[in-house]
């Protein structure tokens, strides 16, 4: 398994320290576009579970990505 960047992932708090109020409701604005767009397409709201590369569940949790990607072939989650 390749491992790939897939999503875009913008820390609220970074957004509120390093952009403007125009930036973080531009921000906004695209991503209710996007859920707009998604829900047309009949797919589900984005949820997900962000792990920092410096906690201590990282690894064990690309790994448990990695064991389940390999015991599924071809399933391209």
């Amino acid at each position: 398994m390749k491992r790939e960047n897939r999503y875009f992932v913008i820390k609220l708090t970074d957004a509120a320290k390093y952009l403007t109020q125009t930036q973080i409701s531009g921000l906004q604005e695209m991503g209710e576009q996007v859920n707009e767009f998604r829900a047309a397409d009949g797919k589900p709201p984005m949820h997900g579970v962000f792990v920092e590369h410096d906690w201590p569940e990282y690894e064990p949790t690309w790994q448990a990505i990695e064991q389940r990607m390999d015991a599924a072939p071809n399933s391209g989650a």
